[in-house]
């Protein structure tokens, strides 16, 4: 284990690699594991004390720093995906006044109108004020303390800026080395992880995946993806023969009592993947009507027409959403049509579901 050093360079011809401190360490195998780093805004004082990404343990550890000094009364942050909107909550549990400007008209932009508006309006119930159809332009300090933001739509005024705008694989260091570079710009690997040099192996947020049901490489930076592939990695590495069979790209998070998740393509994405899809969207309950607890949830589907094999899933609501993202997950592996999921043997009882779960509504819906 070397702390605090820097790789210069990758000889991958010599399988050596250079120091920054000019220390040459010979190597018969390499993991490229350089993960993501923050996108930039690439705007004026986007460096300014206050501003902050959220990528890592050390952010996370310098955003509590700059909460503890007790001078921040407001948060405002830029972009509308998982982070973002996973930090809503967090600052106004603490407080703050906090606003969202997004360049979007709803958050999380992948998923559904109707999703996105669910999610808008839990942001609104919760006091989060949300400026759509904005771009930030400039970020200046002010005298008497602050920052000052700059807008498409006006000037803000806050303490506290945190940039969510997504990341960007870090793969300098690997190009450089002659790695190659999929159509993502993240590295393109095998199915045993290798890169295009057989002994050098990439894992995690700086490489590619396999979607399942797209049939094309997308780059998914994901914990969980990001441990299986190291895994695999390794395996081989060591002798085994492991294969990392691929995603189909689940995803879930919270926004204050809101579960989101999803799993597999939109219809947009679907289409352009040259399925002819469609795709339903049903009201739901978690739980029969007249059992305590019971609430609201939101299950749309996508499916191709020619065969019927459900192509993908989003919901949104109270309760149950995510563990039924993860059946629709397991139903997509399989390649189960719509026609199996529509009378799959689902475990019933009434604290748990009605005896026609929101899936099997859903599924029926579609098959019509």
């Amino acid at each position: 284990m070397r702390l605090h050093a820097r790789v210069a360079r990758v000889r991958a011809e010599d399988k050596r690699l250079e120091l920054d401190s000019g220390e040459q360490l010979p190597f018969d195998h390499l993991v490229f594991a350089t993960g993501a780093v923050p996108r930039s805004l690439k705007v004026p004082g986007e460096d300014l004390p206050g501003i902050f990404h959220l990528r890592n343990l050390t952010d996370a550890l310098r955003i509590k720093n700059f909460l503890a000094e007790g001078k921040c009364k407001r948060a405002l942050l830029v972009g509308a995906g998982f982070v973002s909107l996973e930090m809503c909550e967090a600052f106004r549990r603490l407080g703050l006044s906090t606003t969202l400007v997004h360049r979007g008209e709803l958050p999380m932009g992948r998923l559904d109108e109707e999703f996105g508006k669910k999610i808008l309006a839990e942001l609104g119930k919760n006091e989060v004020k949300f400026i759509p159809k904005a771009t930030v332009e400039n970020f200046e300090s002010k005298s008497g303390g602050g920052i000052l933001v700059e807008t498409s739509n006006g000037p803000l005024e806050t303490e506290l800026v945190l940039l969510g705008v997504g990341v960007l694989p870090e793969v300098s260091l690997a190009a450089e080395a002659g790695i190659s570079l999929g159509p993502t710009g993240a590295i393109a690997v095998d199915d045993h992880m290798r890169t295009n040099l057989d002994f050098i192996y990439s894992a995690g947020d700086c490489c590619e995946s396999y979607h399942r049901i797209s049939g094309k490489p997308v780059h998914y930076p994901l914990g969980d993806i990001a441990n299986k592939q190291g895994r695999v990695a390794g395996a081989n590495i060591g002798g085994q023969n492991l294969i990392f069979p691929g995603i189909v790209g689940s995803n879930c998070f919270k926004v204050f009592d809101l579960e989101v998740a999803s799993t597999g393509l939109t219809e947009r994405e679907a289409k352009e993947a040259g399925f002819d899809a469609t795709s339903v969207t049903i009201r739901g309950v978690s739980k029969p009507h007249g059992y305590p607890g019971a609430q609201k949830l939101w299950l749309g589907m996508v499916a191709d027409k020619d065969s019927g094999r459900l192509l993908g899933a989003q919901g949104v609501g109270g309760d149950g959403v995510v563990s039924r993202i993860n059946i629709l997950a397991a139903v997509l592996t399989a390649g189960l049509s719509i026609q199996e999921l529509a009378y799959l043997d689902l475990a019933y009882a009434p604290p748990f579901s009605g005896s026609w779960d929101p899936i099997h509504i859903a599924a029926q819906q579609l098959l019509k």
